[in-house]
């Protein structure tokens, strides 16, 4: 599958996310976990759809895809408070987001 440089970092993103919530207590798994995995699996779906569609619907994938990154930092800083993601995961994954968050907005400039 031919993809763009955005969506195969967020779907490494996914995959980093994914191992470390294996490694959460269970109570957190079943809550802040799967609204994290749920945002990131969104996240995947909306630069998959950006890949091939048009240019008025690749612009607004790519706006949603931007909110989720957003919103993924935030659920990411709250588990960092709660002392369910270790400072060491947390950075790696919002330092992931933001390199992907500045490869969408150079993808927003050229659409």
């Amino acid at each position: 599958m031919n993809s763009t440089p955005a969506f195969q970092k967020s779907y490494d993103f996914y995959k980093n996310l994914y191992l470390n919530l294996r490694q959460i207590p269970k109570r957190d798994r079943f809550t802040w976990g799967e609204r994290c995995e749920t945002l990131a699996i969104d996240l995947l779906s909306r630069l998959s759809k950006a890949t091939y569609a048009p240019r008025q619907i690749q612009r607004l994938s790519l706006l949603e895809a931007s909110d989720l990154i957003d919103r993924l930092k935030i659920y990411l800083r709250l588990g960092a408070d709660l002392k369910i993601l270790d400072q060491k995961k947390y950075f790696s994954r919002v330092s992931e987001l933001i390199e992907l968050g500045k490869m969408i907005g150079g993808w927003l400039k050229t659409v």
